[in-house]
């Protein structure tokens, strides 16, 4: 009974799972797919079967890439012509074709069934350019064609009118051409393609040629007069000049146009020629530097001193300064005149002449003259050594240069200048940090080396008798600034500031050669001048002691090294002279200094308890190669270092000795192992 029931239940369940396995089939070769092309799919001919859609387009964008190189003939009237397909802008949908080849065969188990015995091709779609296959064609008209049709033409021909009328021609059919030339190209065949022509009627007709011709002579026959009633001004441009400019001519297009243009480098001379009468600029009253005297030339071994030198310690060259008058008036822009005469000459030959107006001057002469006459009142020159330095000096120099100081108005080099940043042009040089020279690539050794900008300005502020504000010398001195009456810069301190004090304008002008830099004052001090002397030094001082980590590795701990031997410090006045046109002394100001000196720097090594370090400092390996065992050991351990023994082969020279040790050399905490390798002689 169980057997035949067995039976029943094997007969049911066969016949179910041959049922079933086509089915099982189909979902798991689909699953397997479902990013690929189906079997039996190609697009344009182009096998893409059980490829992924990447795989699929390459494949496709080759094909396509073939048709788009190959060439075809085309004849016009027994003419042949080469045609590069990419000389029409001939694409293909690639993309499109391959979505479209991915969804074939997919459309459920029966679909998918067929895609074993049917065959589905996609086709590909292609395009021609067709502003770029009318440029082919009107180029084959013009070479097969020898009667096409005409538009007419308009031409001025030496201030006269000459045209033609329109009339039929023969050109290739248009519609006909691109239907033909679009199936050979996309096909990829390189067929020659014959293209039939037709009869063609011109784009313009009679009527437009006669209507272009009388705005020709219209505009030929009519002078241009731009006028501004508010000013009262007129400009006039004749016919011939008119006549001069003009040209006329058809363009072929669809439709076609009768184009008239202007050259307006015709009117621009007329128009220069009456710049003179139209514009008065407005201007403000200025001053103008005359140089008279050079500079003081550059001297290899030139050292700064007090005595009485030209562009050294502040006694002007005598440059003059001129004041320009101030103007109001109005500008004309030639362009925009050119346009209105244009304008008027295609309408009824008049128009408005295109003024800009004018301003008063902010500045003007009477304001300029109650200051009285400017005049070089100080100039001071330093010279610059280096590169990196010389450009912030020029650059600063060429952000100072012009300024204005009006009386009462304090002007701040760091206020003008602002920080000193590589975005505004700045570079990276030496400075003074803390005490010591730095010249690494920090932020705040960018700008560095301005402080000669600095103690140049200072000096002309000095020696202008004007107000000193601010300034900071340096702590540390250098022999090529005049001593204790100099300036370092930083941002944003120290500065450099004065204070114009007198009733007349202070304008400073800058100049500079490669090695270098020159500080000019014009202004009025109403006959008063500046001198100096200069105490001599006392306090002098030694260098101040200091201890630095070493962080660079360099210095072995219980040894030092010298960074900086420093200099000395002192301490210095310096007296301003103020003197009268007679030669009188009126009063004298001290500006003291101490110079500080640069520090005697001493580098440790960062375990040294004088710069912080806990005193416990790392051991210096020593070198045991060579020591017999005992030697060996003892020394190592004598330092406070573990000593592991290994053994190896050597000669009977070596027997008993060290012949290789590990760590060799460097500095190591006291208990680090060290194995010493020991020669062993096995004997003969």
């Amino acid at each position: 009974m169980a057997t035949s029931r067995k039976r029943a239940l094997l007969f049911i369940a066969v016949p179910l799972i041959i049922l079933l396995l086509p089915f099982t089939i189909y979902v798991i070769d689909s699953a397997a797919a479902s990013d690929k092309v189906a079997r039996n799919v190609t697009v344009a001919g182009v096998d893409v079967s059980r490829l992924t859609e990447d795989d699929a387009l390459a494949a496709v964008s080759e094909y396509a890439e073939q048709v788009t190189s190959t060439m075809t003939t085309v004849v016009v009237n027994g003419k042949a012509f080469p045609l590069d397909p990419a000389s029409v802008g001939l694409t293909f949908d690639t993309e499109g074709a391959v979505e479209a080849a991915m969804k074939e065969h997919k459309d459920g188990m029966t679909d998918w069934i067929r895609a074993f015995s049917q065959q589905v091709d996609v086709p590909v779609e292609g395009h021609i350019d067709e502003d770029m296959l009318e440029v082919q064609l009107r180029a084959w008209e013009l070479e097969a064609i020898s009667e096409p049709a005409f538009d007419g033409s308009v031409a001025i021909v030496n201030g006269r009118v000459e045209f033609e009328y329109p009339a039929k021609g023969e050109a290739i059919d248009r519609e006909v051409a691109k239907s033909l030339l679009n199936a050979a190209l996309v096909s990829g065949a390189g067929s020659t393609v014959d293209l039939p022509t037709t009869v063609a009627e011109p784009s313009l007709t009679r009527d437009d040629i006669d209507a272009a011709v009388g705005k020709a002579n219209r505009i030929l026959s009519t002078p241009v007069i731009l006028t501004n009633e508010e000013f009262g001004f007129e400009l006039a441009i004749s016919e011939f000049n008119i006549g001069r400019s003009l040209s006329a001519r058809v363009v072929r297009g669809n439709p076609s146009t009768v184009e008239f243009s202007f050259d307006k480098g015709v009117f621009v001379p007329i128009i220069e020629a009456k710049r003179s009468l139209l514009e008065l600029e407005p201007a403000d009253a200025y001053w103008e530097q005359i140089l008279v005297d050079d500079h003081a030339p550059f001297d290899e071994n030139y050292k700064i001193t007090d005595s009485p030198q030209k562009g050294v310690e502040g006694l002007p060259d005598d440059d003059v300064i001129t004041l320009v008058p101030s103007r109001p008036g109005t500008s004309i822009d030639p362009d925009a005149v050119a346009d209105a005469v244009v304008a008027a000459a295609e309408g009824d030959g008049t128009g408005e002449l295109p003024i800009i107006k004018g301003t008063p001057a902010e500045f003007t002469t009477e304001m300029a003259e109650s200051y009285g006459t400017l005049y070089e009142v100080s100039e001071f020159t330093t010279y610059t050594p280096g590169t990196n330095r010389v450009h912030n000096i020029h650059l600063m120099a060429d952000i100072v240069d012009g300024t204005i100081v009006w009386p009462g108005e304090t002007f701040s080099v760091n206020q003008l200048v602002g920080r000193r940043t590589l975005e505004k042009g700045f570079k990276y040089d030496c400075a003074i940090v803390s005490g010591e020279l730095s010249c690494e690539q920090d932020p705040v050794n960018v700008g560095g080396g301005v402080s000669q900008f600095g103690t140049t300005i200072f000096n002309a502020i000095y020696f202008g008798c004007y107000k000193d504000v601010t300034h900071t010398p340096h702590s540390i001195y250098f022999s090529k600034y005049p001593e204790g009456r100099e300036a370092t810069l930083g941002y944003p301190y120290p500065d450099v500031a004065f204070e114009n004090d007198s009733e007349a304008p202070v304008i400073i002008r800058t100049s500079y050669t490669k090695r270098s830099i020159t500080v000019t004052f014009f202004g009025n001090q109403n006959g008063i001048h500046c001198t100096t002397e200069r105490s001599g030094r006392s306090e002098v001082s030694s260098p101040v002691l200091e201890y630095q980590a070493d962080e660079d590795g360099v210095v072995a701990p219980g040894e030092e090294k010298v960074k900086s031997k420093g200099s000395s410090g002192w301490y210095v006045e310096n007296y301003r002279i103020f003197v009268d046109e007679a030669g009188n002394e009126i009063k004298r100001e001290t500006f003291p200094w101490r110079y500080r000196g640069e520090k005697n720097v001493i580098l440790l090594h960062p375990c040294d308890e004088r710069v912080g370090g806990d005193g416990d400092c790392p051991i210096v390996v020593p070198t045991v190669v060579g020591m017999d065992q005992a030697t060996a050991t003892a020394t190592l351990q004598g330092l406070g270092f573990t000593v592991n023994v290994v053994f190896v082969d050597s000669d009977e020279a070596h027997d008993g000795l060290v012949v290789s040790q590990n760590p060799s050399t460097g500095w190591l905490e006291a208990g680090t192992a060290i194995t010493i390798s020991v020669g062993s002689y096995p004997g003969p």
